[in-house]
Formats: C-alpha cells, sequence, structure tokens
C-alpha cells in the first residue's frame, strides 16, 4: 500500500511539474517580453527628451546669438531709463538687462527699494498669527490667514521669523504658490541661517509647489543675498575676471559664461557697460512663461543642477550652475502603463495555471480511469477464465468417463444431467459475455413479450436457490399476477446478477428478499439484503462496467464488476431504471423499476426509444 501510494504522489507531482511548465515558461518570457518592451519605452522617451533639450539649447544659442548682433547696432543716451528699456527692447526672454556705470558699478538691475511700512502694527499682526495657531474654528482660522497674508508680510513673529512665509505653507495652494517664491526671491537676503534652513526644509515638503517654483525657491534659500548679489557674485568669478582683462573685440563686444551666469556685453563710449545676463532667476521665470520648443507631454524646467529631476530627463547644460531639463509631463505614466501590463500578465498568468492545472485534473481523472479500467479488465478476464475453465472441466471429465465406459447404466442418468447442467452454465456463461459484448456498443436490445413478472422472479429465485443450496431460502413478497411487456430471459439475467452480488458482498446479509409491487401501472422489484450496505459516495459508481467498491470484501471476491452494468442496460432496454437505496451498516436494497403502458407491443423487435437511440449511436 505504501509503495503504490508512493507511486500515486510520484506521478502527480510528475503530472503537476509538466502541467506547470508551459505556465511558468510563458510567464517567464512574458516577463522578459514586458521589460524589454518597458526599456524600449524608456529609451524612446529618454530620446525624445534629449532631442527636446537640444533643441531647447539651440534656441537659447540662437536667441543669444541675434541678441549680440542687435546688442552691437543699438544706441544707448546716456540716461538710465532709456538705456534700460533699449536693453529691454534687446534681451530675449529668458535675459535680464545688465548695466555697469563707469567705476563698474552695478546699475542695472537696480537694487531693490526699502520696504515700505505697513498699517498693521507688529502687536495687531501677532494677534493675528494666535488667533490663527489656536483656533478651531475653520471660518475664523481662513479668515486670520487672509489677513496676515495680505496685511503682515513685512512683519516678524515672538520668534523672530517672518509671518508671512510660516503661514502661506500653511494649507498652501497652487494659485498662491507663484507669490509665495516671489515673496522668498526678494526677502531671502534678510533670513537669518536658521530661519533659512527652516524655510528651506518647509518648502522641500510642500506638495502643492510645483518642481520649477521649489527649485527656484531653493535657489533663493541657497544663501546668495538676492538675484542683483548673484550676478555681482558671478561678476567677481574667474571667468569674468579673465574676459574683462582681455578687453572688447573689433565690435566692442564682451562675451563670457561664469558660474550660474551667461553674460553678453558691449562696451559703450561713455565708459559703460550694458548688455544681457542669463541666470537662474531668468531661466527659471522664462521657462514657467512657456519659453521653450517641447513636445506635448513635456515640461522645460531650470535647476542650478543637472541631477535635481530624477532619471528620465533631458538635460542641457548652458553653464556651470546654469541647467535647463526636459521631463515628462507625466511622470508617474511609464510606471502606470508598466503596471497595468505586470497586472495583465499576471491575470493572463494566473489564468494559464488555472486552464493547466484544470486540463491536469481532467488528464489526471482519465489517466486513472484508464488504469483502473485496465486493472478491471485484466480482473475481469482472469474471473470470465476462471467460470469458463470450472464448466469446461466438468464437462470434460463427464465426457470422458462416459467415453471410457466407466459410468454404471443406473448413474449414467445423474451424469447426463450433470453434463447437461454444466452445458447450461457454460452456455450461460458465454452468453453473459456476448451480452456484455452488445451492452458495450449499446445494442442490447429486449424482445418484449406479455408475462408475469411476479412468474418470471419467481423462476430466477428458484433457478438461484438450486444453484446455490447452502444460501438460506430466499423470502417473497411478490404481488401476482404482474403483467408487463417484457423480455423474460433479461429479467431473470438481471435477477439472478442482483441475487449472485447479494451472495457474494453481502455474505452475511441473508436471507435475502425479493420484492415485487405494483405502483399504478409501473412495476418495481426489489432484491433487498441486510449487508454491510454501500456509502453514498459510491452508490453514483457502482453501475458503472468493470467498478467494483474499494474494500476489503470486494478485494477479497471474485468478480468482474460487470453484474450491475448489465442490470442497468436490461433496464435500459426496458426503458426503466435501476437504483439503489442503502445506508452503511443497513443493508442495501436494488430496484428494478418498469414503466408501465410503455415499450413495444408483443411479436416486436421489443428495443425501447432509449435502447435504439443508444443502438443508433
Amino acid at each position: 500500500m505504501l509503495t503504490e501510494r508512493a507511486a500515486r504522489l510520484r506521478d502527480l507531482l510528475l503530472f503537476v511539474t509538466l502541467a506547470l511548465l508551459p505556465s511558468i515558461a510563458v510567464g517567464v518570457l512574458g516577463l522578459r517580453a514586458m521589460e524589454g518592451e518597458e526599456a524600449a519605452q524608456r529609451r524612446e522617451a529618454q530620446s525624445a527628451l534629449d532631442f527636446s533639450a537640444e533643441r531647447l539649447r539651440l534656441r537659447v544659442e540662437q536667441a543669444l546669438a541675434e541678441a549680440d548682433v542687435a546688442l552691437a547696432a543699438a544706441r544707448f543716451g546716456p540716461d538710465l531709463r532709456d538705456a534700460e528699456r533699449t536693453l529691454a527692447g534687446i534681451a530675449p526672454p529668458f535675459a535680464a538687462p545688465l548695466l555697469l556705470d563707469r567705476d563698474r558699478a552695478l546699475a542695472l538691475p537696480a537694487a531693490p527699494p526699502a520696504s515700505a511700512a505697513r498699517p498693521a502694527s507688529t502687536e495687531h499682526c501677532n494677534t493675528l498669527a494666535a488667533t490663527f495657531t489656536t483656533t478651531k474654528h475653520p471660518d475664523t482660522r481662513k479668515a486670520a490667514r487672509k489677513e496676515l497674508l495680505d496685511v503682515c508680510p513685512e512683519v516678524r513673529g515672538a520668534g523672530g521669523r517672518f509671518l508671512y512665509p510660516v503661514v502661506a505653507l500653511v494649507n498652501l495652494s497652487e494659485s498662491e504658490a507663484p507669490a509665495l517664491i516671489a515673496w522668498i526671491e526678494s526677502h531671502a537676503a534678510s533670513f537669518a541661517p536658521g530661519e533659512r534652513e527652516a524655510t528651506r526644509e518647509e518648502i522641500t515638503t510642500a506638495t502643492a509647489l510645483g518642481d520649477a517654483l521649489r527649485a527656484r525657491a531653493l535657489l533663493a534659500l541657497k544663501g546668495s543675498p538676492s538675484t542683483r548679489g548673484r550676478i555681482l557674485e558671478a561678476l567677481r568669478s574667474e571667468e569674468a575676471a579673465t574676459a574683462l582683462r582681455g578687453g572688447p573685440d573689433h565690435a566692442g563686444m564682451l562675451r563670457f559664461r561664469a558660474p550660474g551666469a551667461i553674460f553678453v556685453l558691449r562696451a559703450l563710449d561713455d565708459g559703460r557697460i550694458a548688455g544681457l545676463v542669463v541666470h537662474g532667476e531668468s531661466l527659471a521665470a522664462s521657462l514657467d512663461a512657456g519659453f521653450s520648443v517641447t513636445q506635448p507631454g513635456e515640461r522645460a524646467l531650470f535647476a542650478p543642477t543637472v541631477s535635481s529631476f530624477g532619471d528620465l530627463r533631458g538635460t542641457t547644460l548652458l553653464s556651470p550652475g546654469l541647467a535647463m531639463h526636459i521631463v515628462p509631463a507625466d511622470r508617474t505614466a511609464l510606471d502606470r502603463r508598466a503596471a497595468r501590463s505586470r497586472r495583465v500578465l499576471a491575470a493572463i498568468g494566473g489564468g494559464a495555471v488555472v486552464v493547466s492545472l484544470g486540463l491536469l485534473a481532467l488528464l489526471w481523472a482519465r489517466m486513472r480511469a484508464a488504469r483502473r479500467t485496465s486493472e478491471l479488465r485484466v480482473d475481469f478476464v482472469s474471473a470470465v477464465s476462471h467460470e469458463l475453465r470450472t464448466p469446461v472441466s466438468s464437462v470434460r471429465m463427464l465426457a470422458e468417463l462416459l467415453e471410457s465406459g466407466r459410468v454404471e447404466p443406473e448413474e449414467q442418468h445423474e451424469v447426463f444431467e450433470a453434463l447437461a447442467r454444466e452445458s447450461k452454465r457454460l452456455g450461460d456463461t458465454v452468453e453473459r459475455m456476448l451480452s456484455l459484448g452488445r451492452m458495450a456498443k449499446g445494442r442490447l436490445a429486449a424482445v418484449r413479450a406479455e408475462a408475469d413478472l411476479a412468474a418470471v422472479a419467481d423462476e430466477a429465485i428458484l433457478a438461484f436457490e438450486e444453484r446455490f443450496p447452502d444460501v438460506p431460502a430466499i423470502e417473497r413478497a411478490i404481488d401476482a399476477p404482474a403483467p408487463a411487456h417484457v423480455d423474460p430471459g433479461l429479467v431473470r439475467l438481471a435477477l439472478d446478477n442482483l441475487l449472485d452480488n447479494a451472495r457474494k458482498y453481502a455474505p452475511d446479509g441473508a436471507p435475502y428478499r425479493v420484492v415485487v409491487r405494483r405502483a399504478g401501472e409501473a412495476i418495481t422489484v426489489r432484491v433487498e439484503d441486510r449487508g454491510a450496505g454501500i456509502s453514498r459516495r459510491d452508490q453514483a459508481r457502482i453501475f458503472e462496467p468493470f467498478e467494483r467498491l474499494d474494500d476489503k470484501l470486494s478485494r477479497e471476491t471474485e468478480g468482474s464488476g460487470l453484474g450491475l452494468s448489465l442490470v442497468r442496460h436490461v433496464m435500459r432496454a426496458h426503458g426503466g431504471t435501476a437504483r439503489v437505496e442503502s445506508e452503511p451498516g443497513r443493508g442495501a436494497a436494488f430496484m428494478l423499476v418498469f414503466p408501465g403502458g410503455s415499450g413495444a407491443k408483443p411479436g416486436s423487435s421489443g428495443r425501447s426509444p432509449r435502447a435504439l437511440e443508444e443502438s443508433k449511436s
């Protein structure tokens, strides 16, 4: 038993492996293909971003070249405002006017004016801040916030910090973000170091700020005091010093690139230097305003470094600390598409596994059924050989006795009777085998005639008792007469099989009982025993060919597993049914139900419609 169970487990594991291998292989190949498609999409997107970044760089360079030509041909008057207007007309959107006086002092951009005094007092603003911080009423809190932003942008709180950014970053909306960044750019020079660091952390975590606005704020908070201060810092760089020492070219032009800035300057006749400067604020403002040549689904952003916007980006570096990036407008689109593809692949893989397991279960069941059928057929051949060997041996022995003359005249009659009985037994066995062949082809025909089922049942009982005299007498409960259109031979064959099954599989269930009852036009024949019974799980399959119960008694009892299958086909040939009622430990009752008023008329071939359908199939 252990060996058989181990072999069955081995076969099952082999089947599961063979069933799942194709699904696993398809899943792996699909995953590799999807990863390859993902990589191809990323490469395609990266190529498009690089192309857009290069095109943006070329546009910047072209605009600077055009501004260079226009600057060389421009006329400047002595007035500062006139020079500012001239430079503003020449400067491209991403550049700012620049004017150095005769002393090389920065005249443009001008120094920011001193902040105008606000009508609100510090005490009033602190009161508003306290109300905004402590109140839980949403309307009161909202009103205090609005008044703080409108009235107190220049006031510091009790802790020394400006109130404006602290309040603005609470519930910051996208529409308020540009005003906040502009305020930070104009006031960053006045921040204390601790205040600058705290504001930088708050800006980094603010969700309402876009990448461009956040980059501008972080640049303003980096430590350079202001736009003017950053330009002065760039003019003090080594690159600027080298260019200024070298002097202008023959057209009076000075061109150089310093950290964080690009300068296009012209030395005027009166000793001033006028021109254009491209710096972080001007570049970020122009990109925010739409100065780009991006494709749909792309955005142009400014950042001081080349690694500020993730891996998927196209970058062009105009000068150290002055980089432009082209990034996807929706950075999660590729990830969402990949996730969707993975879900689809997972669903397909799961479906393939389910289908494979379903096919595995079907194939396993078919294999088990085929193996079981093969084993039962071997058992059947063995059983039939045994059944044929006994009557053939008897007939041969009796014939040899007669041939040799060793039988006394007064004993010859008994020998002839035994010879006839064994010959009939041999004929019945052969007829059963022929019936099996007709049954397997669905051609078991019932040649019906008017007959009394009560008499047929009584004859079958007498023949069974004569054949097995050691079995206790069978109890009878027969309603006579019970006329019906039946094939008496097939009915006797069915009853003989039922009684023989009771003898084999319920040897302790005697005495057996045969009941013939009329219910309306239908007639029911029951064969009952008081044996071990049949479980509900086995009742549905015992009428199948070669099926035997998997218990100790069935294994120890000779049989082919065809008796009940033959009974069912006999009843189908009559248009009736065969079924069993049983409970473990309470015996079994096999019922043959013959429909009344149906079937062929006497003298016909007697095939029922169901038998005819089986014959055609």
